[in-house]
């Protein structure tokens, strides 16, 4: 066979026709119109599948018959049998699509879901400082730090965090909720200097968000609370969870994303 006929016999295969069936409807094109018999010869069918497979690709429409006594059988252009094959084809996309997108998809958003996810629970401000660097130094492509609380005491490790991830080529964003009370105006500009940032002005504090979020590379995060709101630069105001959850990452990040695009640049 030369290698246009095993190009075509593979293609015709993947697609779904039966050794016989490739074999019969190649033999039609290379010669032309024939009967069962001069198939079955031709290309070493066993008479009594040659009907079968010729029943099956005139269903597929690859073929025709042409009335008469022996039948005779020849092959549709295979322009025209490309296109009816591309029309099936779409036609099966879309009812797998629909059957995807809707009826599944809303079976899925109304199950319950059990995940086994990874969780840390981390108190005090030395230790939330040190595990959101470690964090930050695991990006591999970007970092997103949403701060409703900065103190003086955490800018220092959180700039160098931030420095190393810009030297690794890390994409670094800092979305701050700005308020005079829970953030330090001098820390978020010495951030400035290694990210870009972007604030929210907050001036009334009842409207205030008290948790900062960090995220990298949309599989991991770090959410850190300030439970204690009259006292947001004592060390054991604040409570973090540290998770490995992807699909929770991903949302925490379009909130930030949102955000980011409502936040005026510094």
């Amino acid at each position: 066979m030369s290698r246009i006929d095993e190009n075509l016999h593979r293609i015709l295969k993947d697609h779904g026709l039966t050794e016989y069936e490739i074999k019969t409807y190649l033999k039609l094109i290379f010669d032309g119109p024939a009967t069962p018999y001069e198939i079955s010869e031709s290309v070493s069918i066993p008479y009594a599948r040659v009907y079968g497979t010729l029943e099956g690709l005139e269903k597929r429409k690859w073929i025709r018959a042409r009335p008469g006594r022996p039948v005779v059988y020849e092959a549709n252009p295979p322009r025209s049998v490309a296109e009816l094959e591309l029309e099936q084809k779409k036609s099966e996309m879309e009812a797998f699509t629909n059957l995807m997108r809707q009826d599944l998809q809303a079976i899925y958003e109304r199950r319950e879901v059990v995940k086994h996810i990874s969780l840390w629970v981390i108190h005090g401000l030395d230790k939330i400082s040190e595990k959101q660097s470690e964090l930050i130094g695991q990006a591999k492509s970007k970092a997103y730090l949403q701060l409703s609380t900065l103190i003086p005491q955490e800018v220092d490790e959180l700039r160098s965090a931030i420095r190393a991830a810009k030297e690794r080529g890390v994409s670094v964003k800092v979305v701050s909720f700005v308020s005079p009370r829970f953030v330090d105006q001098k820390g978020l500009r010495a951030l400035s200097e290694d990210a870009e940032v972007g604030i929210i002005d907050e001036p009334k504090e009842e409207s205030h968000k008290p948790y900062n979020f960090c995220a990298i590379d949309g599989r991991e995060s770090l959410l850190t609370y300030l439970w204690n709101l009259e006292t947001p630069s004592e060390p054991g105001s604040r409570i973090a969870f540290r998770m490995t959850e992807e699909e929770f990452t991903g949302v925490m990040e379009r909130y930030f994303e949102y955000y980011w695009l409502k936040s005026r640049r510094i």
